[in-house]
């Protein structure tokens, strides 16, 4: 288990005391807990792992382009939903290999949340990622990362 980690590292404790355990099971090399920013919350890490899932068609844990394009343009986007997934993953896809793993998602949303240029709260947070869900538009957050080009640095 890792100290002050607000997630249950799965398997980490006997199963009676997993059971009784009400923190989300998270893997902290997952980025959740990682030691570099505090963590984002159990609410905050519950929607932003519902717009992954829902991006992950294939379920095998990482969201790859085609994917979020398909995803996007399903929603209120229509034909103009390229143009977020692309924006989605010049700001989150790190080392810009066209796929979004749970580790960069999940170290993106972290870093949205202790962005030193703009102070967002959870409710912000999830508000905004509630209404992507309904199929508004990806964001460009004010985080020190891009929209526009390349692999989202700026």
């Amino acid at each position: 288990s890792v100290p002050n980690c607000p997630f249950r590292v799965p398997n980490s404790l006997s199963p009676a005391a997993e059971a009784a355990d009400s923190r989300p099971p998270v893997d902290p090399s997952m980025g959740a807990c990682n030691t570099k920013m505090p963590a984002i919350s159990p609410a905050l890490l519950v929607v932003v792992k519902e717009l992954f899932n829902a991006m992950d068609e294939d379920k095998d844990g990482k969201v790859m382009l085609p994917e979020a394009e398909k995803f996007w343009a399903g929603g209120k986007l229509g034909k103009f939903g390229k143009m977020s997934a692309r924006a989605m993953f010049n700001e989150v896809d790190d080392d810009a290999n066209k796929s979004i793993s749970y580790k960069e998602w999940v170290d993106f949303w972290t870093n949205v949340k202790n962005s030193p240029e703009h102070s967002y709260s959870d409710e912000d947070i999830i508000e905004e990622v509630q209404a992507m869900l309904k199929g508004e538009a990806w964001r460009d957050w004010d985080d020190g990362k891009s929209t526009t080009k390349g692999n989202g640095k700026e």
